[in-house]
């Protein structure tokens, strides 16, 4: 039996079906286990059935990343692709223990790397301005497979509030999100969220009892952040490149009773429980915008046991012995 990982390898590296990471994954194999590999370049020649078993999950896992001979998955700096969040203290937090993005990282942990930028108070107006004066911040669009924009919060001020600095208006804002995602067109996924609801009875108990401000400097209201929301699904709906909505708004909005409370920890932040549902709804649209762009998330590696083999009973790697003298894989 013979697991094959290239037709063959060119002088820049690539193999001869044009994918590089054929040879890569034949380097790797013949690195971790070079007693049993092959004098082939190009193959591996199993030495009975875990080495089959082996060889054939390293192929495996190069035919998967590669997209079964359909076009490949992009790849950042660390030969993963990217899941790209972008976005302001709603993502910054967002990396916090039991955030929403922390949570999209441990289920990618395997097969992407998720990259965080999340800038705490920022608008679209200064997050474009970032991305266009400090590009080297941001992973180019060939090595991000799946792009996250929430933004918002911020643009959605009050003009005569007392963060009046942060706003812009409903047209710019709208340009601004284009711009961004644009940006991003080539990316196979790209997913555009509403901004959360708001709890503006808490924000105006902020604005009076706790910095003892007058009622009519209160920061942000319903009624101008649902412009906002509007403009996000506009933008949605009108990008020609394919754009999905996580609606972040309704779902908090419909979660039941008392979400102010909560999902909201100062009327605009999330709580446990806002990070949990943020996370459950980026979590299903992600999966369902790659089911229809026919995307399979891979493991970049075979999985320890298929290394060490099927019949191996040490225990460190999962499998133990019963009072019966059985295998039993423990998961």
């Amino acid at each position: 039996m013979r697991a094959v990982f290239g037709g063959g390898q060119s002088a820049d590296g690539h193999s001869a079906d044009g994918h590089p990471d054929a040879a890569y994954a034949t380097r790797v194999y013949r690195g971790m286990f070079p007693v049993s590999t092959g004098l082939d370049i190009n193959t591996v020649t199993p030495q009975g059935a875990d080495e089959a078993i082996r060889a054939n999950a390293f192929s495996e896992a190069y035919r998967e990343r590669s997209g079964g001979g359909g076009s490949m998955i992009p790849v950042g700096a660390y030969r993963r692709p990217v899941i790209l969040v972008i976005g302001d203290s709603l993502v910054q937090r967002g990396f916090e223990p039991g955030g929403w993005v922390s949570q999209l990282a441990m289920e990618y942990a395997r097969s992407a790397d998720v990259v965080l930028r999340g800038y705490s108070g920022y608008n679209t107006r200064w997050v474009k301005e970032l991305m266009e004066n400090e590009p080297g911040l941001f992973p180019s669009s060939e090595h991000v497979l799946v792009v996250v924009v929430l933004l918002g919060a911020n643009d959605s001020v009050r003009p005569e509030g007392r963060k009046t600095a942060y706003g812009v208006d409903v047209p710019e804002y709208e340009e601004n999100v284009k711009w961004i995602l644009d940006r991003y067109k080539s990316s196979k996924v790209k997913i555009l969220c509403t901004p959360p609801p708001i709890d503006q009875e808490e924000r105006l108990r902020i604005t009076t009892d706790a910095r003892g401000m007058p009622a009519d400097l209160l920061d942000r209201s319903t009624e101008r952040l649902v412009m906002y929301v509007e403009a996000a699904k506009r933008v949605a709906k009108s990008t020609t490149s394919g754009v999905s909505t996580a609606d972040l708004y309704n779902a908090f909005k419909q979660s039941g009773r008392g979400w102010e409370k909560k999902l909201l920890s100062d009327g605009l932040h999330f709580t446990e429980h806002g990070q949990a549902l943020a996370y459950e709804i980026l979590s299903e649209v992600i999966k369902n915008a790659m089911a229809k762009n026919k995307i399979k998330p891979s493991y970049d590696s075979p999985t320890h046991d298929l290394l060490i083999g099927s019949n191996n009973t040490d225990d460190w790697h999962g499998h133990l012995v019963n009072d019966h003298g059985s295998v039993v894989v423990v998961e």
